[in-house]
């Protein structure tokens, strides 16, 4: 990450995938692209995008690595929903039962999402209901809560990154493109968004020398440190 940036301007991490089979242009990259290049920021806010894979290794690779290369304030992924007309935000993920092929053909091993001492659910401790309400309000796009996330890649890497931290993880997933549904649209939609989660992130988490983060886990009573890049 750029060493100017200033520590009080909150760094967004932005991911969305590339091509899907058939679907050489992902709606989910091209908004995502949109927010930093297209729409102008009422607060200085600095947005890293990183492209996805369609595959399940190249998810659980890269997203540890990101969330220590980038140590980001708030990361949003986004994903494409085939048959939804809303914008919705993901309340949560589940480690088991990926038996969806990738586009390699491939599937993660035993099915699950991560191997070792993992929960079979993890929710985001974002208050996506508030945030869905306050968004509403703002725009004339709809935009709900979901607790099913698909059980593919975009469930997939929503579960990596909120073993990694519940509290400033999001998952969105957005309508395909039509007339209403333009990238320009469902950007600024997301733009709220993460306007409103912005007001509820905790500061930066910390990292020690050897480069991992001291996190705060729910499911346990003590802090603990955690090796993010061996945690599969």
């Amino acid at each position: 990450m750029d060493s100017l940036v200033s520590s009080n301007v909150p760094v967004v991490l932005i991911t969305g995938f590339g091509p899907f089979r058939s679907v050489l242009n992902n709606p989910s990259w091209e908004v995502a692209k949109a927010l930093k290049a297209y729409l102008e920021w009422q607060r200085p806010i600095h947005i890293i995008l990183e492209e996805m894979h369609v595959t399940y290794d190249n998810v659980s690779t890269r997203i540890p690595d990101y969330w220590l290369k980038y140590n980001p304030t708030l990361v949003i992924h986004i994903g494409v929903a085939v048959g939804t007309k809303e914008i919705q935000i993901e309340r949560c993920a589940c480690n088991i039962d990926y038996c969806y092929q990738d586009n390699e053909g491939c599937l993660p091993e035993d099915g699950r999402c991560v191997k070792k001492d993992a929960p079979p659910m993890l929710t985001t401790l974002l208050p996506v209901d508030d945030i869905c309400a306050k968004v509403q309000r703002r725009t004339n796009m709809p935009v709900s809560v979901s607790n099913d996330a698909g059980r593919f890649l975009c469930e997939f890497i929503y579960y990596q990154s909120l073993f990694i931290d519940r509290k400033r993880t999001i998952f969105i997933h957005i309508p395909e493109l039509d007339e209403n549904n333009t990238i320009e649209n469902l950007a600024k939609t997301i733009q709220l968004i993460i306007y409103e989660l912005l007001h509820y992130v905790d500061p930066l988490p910390i990292l020690n020398q050897d480069g991992n983060y001291f996190i705060n886990s729910n499911l346990q009573k003590n802090s603990y440190i955690y090796e993010m890049k061996n945690f599969n």
